[in-house]
């Protein structure tokens, strides 16, 4: 489902603005995840002593999606997907410093190089413009963005030491990050996408990439993943999904037509390959 979502992004880049769809796609994922909090009486508004952390994680979330929807609009598909897909890398990595009982070893160590390289063989391919170049850039930021997330999320949710904070439930966090995030998305939106013309609901394919990214990504999957990073180390989670560049290279061949070149899929074999190690 994670993988499918790049390519989600690119149809409903095709009538809306970057910020403007990470505006309706967390308006749709906000409601989604007030239902299920709601259907299941789990409380999800956050307390006073939460709003912090809260301002913090939204500040985030806000950088690391308009990055990765800005970042998907100038690069292909399939290169968005295994760039944003190395987090698990840094997530890793960061868990060695910020997480207790989560530290990197040799053996994790040579999963953080195979994966580097294979980021270098992705960048190292022929692209067709610089515009390429600078959307890579920009979805590797936001990967960046989404490690700190998974390791802010670990941290808020589970006590890391002798004299912990209020630790929060997964839907406090997800509705806490949204309420901050979707107000911003909109405000940038109207200043800097025009108004109104950055909403152009003109084209079916860009609205069920919405809906697909609201619904089941930013809904089901947030939701999904939020539960179980409480309950296990987020750099031992991360290599469930070493072969979520894979699907996104697939998606983007099947959809758009884009072509799986000798370096991309080295890249990809490698950094699956890395984040593989770095999770055993």
């Amino acid at each position: 489902m994670w993988g499918a979502n790049t390519s989600a992004i690119k149809f409903s880049l095709m009538a809306f603005k970057p910020i403007a769809v990470a505006a309706i796609r967390f308006t749709l994922g906000l409601a989604v995840i007030i239902s299920w909090a709601s259907l299941n009486k789990i409380p999800f508004l956050p307390q006073k002593a939460h709003l912090l952390r809260l301002l913090l994680l939204g500040i985030v979330f806000v950088v690391q999606i308009i990055a990765f929807n800005w970042g998907t609009m100038l690069t292909d598909v399939g290169r968005a997907s295994l760039l944003l897909n190395t987090y698990p890398l840094l997530v890793a990595l960061m868990s060695h410093f910020f997480i207790t009982g989560d530290r990197l070893d040799w053996l994790k160590s040579v999963g953080l190089i195979t994966a580097f390289i294979g980021v270098v063989c992705i960048f190292s391919g022929q692209v067709g413009s610089t515009d390429v170049r600078v959307g890579d850039g920009m979805v590797l930021l936001s990967s960046l963005g989404l490690a700190t997330i998974n390791i802010l999320l670990r941290r808020f949710m589970v006590p890391q030491s002798d004299k912990p904070t209020q630790p929060m439930n997964q839907f406090q966090t997800l509705f806490g990050q949204m309420v901050f995030g979707v107000p911003a998305y909109y405000i940038l939106s109207w200043v800097f996408e025009g108004g109104t013309t950055a909403y152009k609901f003109s084209s079916h394919s860009a609205c069920l990439g919405l809906i697909y990214q609201g619904t089941v990504v930013a809904g089901f999957c947030f939701i999904a993943w939020a539960s179980i990073l409480k309950q296990y180390p987020p750099g031992r989670l991360s290599s469930l999904f070493f072969t979520t560049p894979l699907w996104g290279m697939a998606f983007g061949h099947l959809f758009f037509q884009e072509r799986i070149t000798s370096s991309l899929l080295t890249g990809a074999g490698l950094v699956a390959v890395g984040i593989y190690l770095v999770n055993r």
